[in-house]
């Protein structure tokens, strides 16, 4: 069989394997609309998709395409489309990485492992498969790997393909903005691609000026619904919930202050690490406020996740100058500093979300299973201290992926929970619920179609009754 025939035939047994994967992780998600895609649905119900872009958010332009298609077909169906739709995507960002990482290492196990991450390692409560909404963050993990690569000597048909991934990337989450620095080093660095890589930066750039248009431009997430009154006592209660979570405030930039971007980096290393840490130390570690605890729990865990990859790093460049791949583990720790950099002056605080921490977490590992084949592989003493750090560091990534495959999101409310993995069907019967309220109502009175009763996994669709209407 020649080399060709077989990665197709691996990558097409890859893509299965990354699809029943994420179905059986995200299984549950579509019995019930998720938390961060019911405002983007009641928008795109009501509205056209121009006039959707500015009402929530900084322009998350793919998943809004992907939501306003869905919500043409029968509503009774959405979240199972959606779910459907989402792990489609996740698994296609997987195999791009396998693609990628086994172009740049020639080993079928490493890139196989490596398009595993974007399904076992996001952290406990975090719960992004099977969501279309949160498709933004695999696919700037997928583009990472590409400009971490520095995969730019394809064909023409694919640079287009770059291209647009990296303009839909741009316009869906602005933290895409940190792989210019790479490509404008790039650029100037590598003259036989210029042409690719400036096609390449112009799509990205030109997504970022529509995301950042959009966060200049955005209004308050429930414009669509227009004027409306209280004249419902479950609409008032849950406009109150809603604005009680802030769910009504319109996010914008903070101004940029030096100092308080410093303040936040420890707090935002200590969530980082402890979050990197299995339980039940991530638990416990995180709630720690002694000063003399954070900074032991802090030296500890830096020890056991830095110190190994840099000793790898530094080893095999010294045994190796010309392998790819300690340039490849440089070009991510980059964007790893970068993106938690941006995220904490965009937040204007410490990073204290699990979402936020995706795509420096996958960057992470990516390195490390990267590095592990090329120090094994070695035969001097300094291998072994090396070799027993890294396989320990697998043996950590294992027990991650083991306690975060099912990770029930409504169990530590009011902090994680959105109501995915549900047993019963919850969104048909509210559907069913909302559409009887609506037959004695007139066709411009607000619904709401509440899955459960408890506001922080209920995640109401709030929308007018001529919306939802059969």
């Amino acid at each position: 069989m020649s080399s060709k025939n077989k990665l197709r035939y691996v990558s097409l047994a890859n893509f299965v394997v990354y699809l029943v994967l994420l179905i059986g992780r995200g299984w549950g998600a579509h019995r019930m609309l998720n938390n961060e895609e019911r405002i983007a649905v009641g928008s795109a119900l009501s509205q056209n998709f121009f006039l959707s872009l500015n009402d929530y958010s900084y322009g998350t332009l793919f998943p809004r395409i992907i939501i306003h298609l869905a919500v043409r077909s029968p509503l009774e169906y959405l979240p199972i489309t959606l779910f459907a739709v989402a792990s489609l995507l996740w698994a296609l960002y997987s195999l791009i990485i396998f693609w990628l990482i086994f172009r740049a290492t020639n080993r079928y196990s490493i890139a196989t492992l490596a398009g595993l991450l974007l399904i076992l390692v996001p952290l406990p409560g975090l719960g992004m498969q099977g969501v279309v909404w949160n498709s933004f963050w695999p696919m700037f993990t997928a583009l990472t790997v590409v400009v971490c690569c520095s995969a730019y000597e394809t064909s023409k048909s694919a640079t287009i393909g770059l291209s647009i991934l990296a303009f839909f990337t741009a316009a869906s989450n602005p933290v895409t903005a940190v792989l210019l620095a790479l490509i404008v080093f790039d650029y100037w660095c590598n003259e036989f691609s210029r042409k690719k890589i400036l096609l390449l930066a112009s799509s990205l750039f030109t997504g970022l000026l529509f995301s950042l248009y959009v966060q200049v431009r955005q209004e308050p997430q429930y414009r669509y619904l227009g004027d409306w009154t209280q004249e419902l006592a479950q609409t008032s209660q849950t406009f109150g919930w809603i604005e009680e979570a802030g769910g009504s405030r319109v996010r914008g930039v903070p101004p940029f202050d030096f100092s308080n971007l410093i303040q936040g980096i420890p707090g935002s290393i200590k969530y980082f690490l402890t979050q990197m840490a299995p339980e039940p130390f991530a638990s416990k570690w995180i709630l720690t406020e002694s000063v003399l605890s954070n900074l032991f729990h802090v030296f500890l865990l830096a020890a056991v996740f830095f110190v190994v990859p840099l000793g790898a790093v530094l080893f095999l460049r010294s045994r190796n100058p010309d392998s790819p791949v300690p340039q490849i583990v440089l070009r991510l720790s980059v964007i790893f500093v970068l993106v938690e950099a941006l995220q904490i002056y965009l937040i204007g605080g410490v990073v204290q979300t699990r979402q936020l921490l995706f795509a420096p977490i996958c960057c992470y590992w990516l390195a490390i299973f990267l590095l592990l084949p090329r120090t094994l592989k070695t035969k001097l003493k300094f291998q072994y201290a090396i070799s027993i750090g890294a396989v320990s560091l697998l043996l950590v990534f294992g027990l991650l992926a083991k306690q975060n495959f099912r990770d029930p999101l409504d169990v530590k409310l009011p902090l994680v929970g959105n109501g995915r993995y549900e047993e019963k069907d919850l969104w048909r019967p509210a559907l069913r619920i909302a559409r009887e309220k609506c037959d004695t109502l007139s066709p411009d009175a607000i619904i709401i179609i509440s899955q459960k009763t408890d506001i922080w996994v209920d995640a109401p669709v709030v929308v007018k009754c001529k919306f939802i209407a059969k």
